[in-house]
């Protein structure tokens, strides 16, 4: 919860929350050091706002606003309101894979390192795709402008190399590493003023910033052509000449793009849903799944080709992934940490 302006007091200090039930696997995956050692510890309690499902959330005390979401729930509909947060809005930021929003009859893809707007016109539907970690900015009620608003209604999303999304990236990273000294209700509400300014700069813009060259624009271009490549994975009939027509491109200025990196359309799809089969065999969510029902979800139509493919691409089978990463969840607990308001 947002602390209120008049309550900001004391030097402002990142905390882990951490959620129980934490593999040590999961627990890497959080990366407790990057933070620095400065950072404070304590569980998840029920008076902490759940975000997105996140099993850890590194968060400012006092809070003003940032807030870093790690392992969140993945392949389903997540309802966010930031009225329920006690909010006026909520820029989201996924560190990798995508996010699909649904409000309203509208639907958008945010892909990595993008961002998204959003604020009143009631919840919206999310759903985070292989996404390890989601960067949010949480802005009270008496900071939301007619800028985001509109932003917001829109549906808008900010490119990753937007000048204006950069700067409050790497100032958010700054104020969560510690790394800049911030104390006293002045300076902090200071810093409460400045994102929000920001996010109204980054939402008043007439438009996202256009690519300036012609290799700016392909790589635009292949962009989204992965965030809709991305979105349909687990559809066995996926093609380049689908994929080409629906974004008005030859088939050929197509595989031109993926060559440009080194790769091919069919190559990069592969990976794709290897990688995405490898988080799934991983997941404990999926335990109850088969390996075949997990490789038809991810878009294979083959189960020989499926386990071929991925002895290659893993010098390991799906059956030793999974039958590993089960015994690292039967392995030794974490140590307890204090519960909530405990430190």
């Amino acid at each position: 919860m947002l602390t209120p302006p008049g309550a900001f007091a004391g030097k402002l200090r990142p905390v882990w929350l951490l959620g129980h039930g934490l593999t040590s696997e999961e627990l890497a995956l959080v990366e407790l050091r990057a933070s620095g050692r400065m950072a404070a510890h304590r569980r998840l309690g029920p008076s902490d706002p759940a975000l997105l499902g996140a099993r850890a959330q590194l968060r400012l005390e006092p809070d003003i606003g940032p807030v870093s979401c790690f392992s969140p729930f993945q392949d389903r509909e997540l309802v966010l309101d930031a009225a329920e947060l006690g909010a006026g809005g909520v820029l989201l930021r996924p560190s990798n894979g995508r996010m699909e929003v649904e409000r309203d009859g509208q639907r958008m893809v945010v892909s990595a390192r993008e961002a998204i707007f959003l604020a009143g016109g009631g919840p919206a539907s999310l759903w985070l795709r292989h996404v390890d970690r989601v960067d949010c900015l949480i802005l009270a009620s008496d900071r939301i402008t007619a800028n985001m608003l509109e932003s917001s209604a829109s549906l808008r999303v900010f490119p990753q190399n937007n000048d204006t999304l950069v700067l409050l990236g790497n100032y958010g990273a700054a104020l969560m590493r510690g790394l800049l000294p911030m104390s006293g209700p002045v300076l902090l509400q200071h810093a409460c003023a400045y994102m929000g300014d920001l996010v109204d700069i980054l939402c008043g813009e007439a438009e996202a910033q256009a690519p300036h060259t012609v290799q700016d624009r392909a790589a635009a271009r292949l962009n989204a052509i992965k965030s809709d490549i991305e979105a349909h994975l687990d559809d066995q009939a996926l093609n380049a000449s689908q994929i080409a027509l629906r974004h008005g491109i030859s088939t050929r200025y197509l595989q031109k793009l993926f060559e440009g990196e080194g790769e091919t359309f069919s190559e990069f799809v592969l990976q794709r849903r290897l990688d995405r089969a490898m988080r799934r065999l991983q997941s404990p969510d999926e335990g109850k799944r088969s390996i075949s029902e997990i490789a038809f979800d991810v878009g294979f139509g083959d189960l020989s080709y499926f386990n071929r493919t991925f002895r290659r691409r893993f010098d390991t089978s799906p059956r030793l992934v999974r039958a590993k990463h089960r015994a690292v969840l039967a392995g030794p607990v974490m140590p307890e940490l204090p519960e909530a308001g405990s430190v």
